[in-house]
Formats: C-alpha cells, structure tokens, sequence
C-alpha cells in the first residue's frame, strides 16, 4: 500500500473515531470504567503521544539519513508477529514514554486539534524526504526493531484498531450506565 493511500486510510479511521465519540462530555470520556484501566480519553491520549513520539524520532533520524539501516527480513517477521499480536487482541505493557506525561483530565476537542495538526506535519515530512530514507529502517520499533514508513504506517494503524476496539467496549459500558 502506497503513503499516500495510508495516510488516507488513517485519517479517515481518525475522524471518524473522534466523529462517534462527539456525542459524549469530556467529563464521560474521562470516566474510569476499571479501576486500573485507561479511560476513552486515555486511550486516545496514548494513541496521540505514540504517533507524535513516532514522528520526533523519524524527524531526528533522517536528519542523519547516512547514519540509516536497511529493514532487515527479521523485522519484516516481527512486524507480522507484532500483526497477530494486535489481531488476537493480546495485552501487551505499553512503553512508559507512551503515557507517562498522561494528564488528569484531558480535553478531547483540544486533543483532536493537537492531533489532527501533528498528524499533518507527519504527512509533510513524509512527502518531503527521499524515497530512498523512506525504504531505511526510519524507526525503531520496541517489537520489531528497524522499520520503513511503509511498515511505520502499518504500526499506526494496527495500534489505532486495537485501541478502537477497547474503546469500542469502553463506550459500550458509558452507554448502559
């Protein structure tokens, strides 16, 4: 699949996530339905920070585009393994860069907005870099080590729909209270 066609694809799972949950107040999204779990607004914080740390490093990565690895065949397995993992729904710890700046209360419409702008920025930085850096391993993924944009995007979406379906039972659960 094309960056162009991924990043359409991704955008269009974005707005329409955050077009479903706009029937609900900050203050039910924020709700805690397990005690130990993330809330919807959580989850989508997480999501967020994920990307945007994603694209700091792809943005100091190829600023040093000698200094790029080629994907290994490797990588390209774990990423497969990495697509069963999310597939079966299987719980994995979440890196501790992904949430630990998660505020107490977060602002959806705000969110949204902070997302939408750094989601562009990605997209720019993406259309202005070679395709030859975009074929390197542009990022270093904590499963499957060195991947391209292409395997990246690929991340990025597997990760939305896994967190989409634990947002989806979430919502369920807001609905019958």
């Amino acid at each position: 699949m094309s960056k162009e066609s991924s990043f359409t694809i991704i955008n269009k799972d974005l707005e329409g996530l955050f077009r479903k949950l706009s029937v609900y107040t900050d203050e039910d999204l924020n709700k805690k339905i397990n005690k130990n779990k993330w809330s919807i607004a959580e989850n989508l914080y997480h999501l967020w920070l994920t990307e945007f740390i994603t694209i700091k490093y792809i943005k100091k990565k190829t600023s040093y585009p000698e200094s790029l690895v080629n994907v290994s065949y490797f990588s390209k397995i774990k990423m497969k393994l990495l697509e069963l993992i999310f597939f079966t729904g299987v719980k994995m710890k979440a890196p501790k860069i992904t949430y630990d700046s998660m505020p107490q209360n977060i602002e959806i419409k705000k969110l949204r907005e902070t997302w939408i702008k750094s989601r562009k920025s990605f997209e720019e930085l993406v259309n202005t870099l070679d395709e030859s850096i975009l074929k390197k391993g542009i990022l270093r993924h904590p499963i499957a080590g060195r991947i391209d944009i292409n395997m990246t995007l690929q991340f990025i979406k597997m990760h939305f729909h896994h967190h989409r379906k634990i947002i989806a039972k979430l919502e369920s659960k807001i609905k019958s209270n």
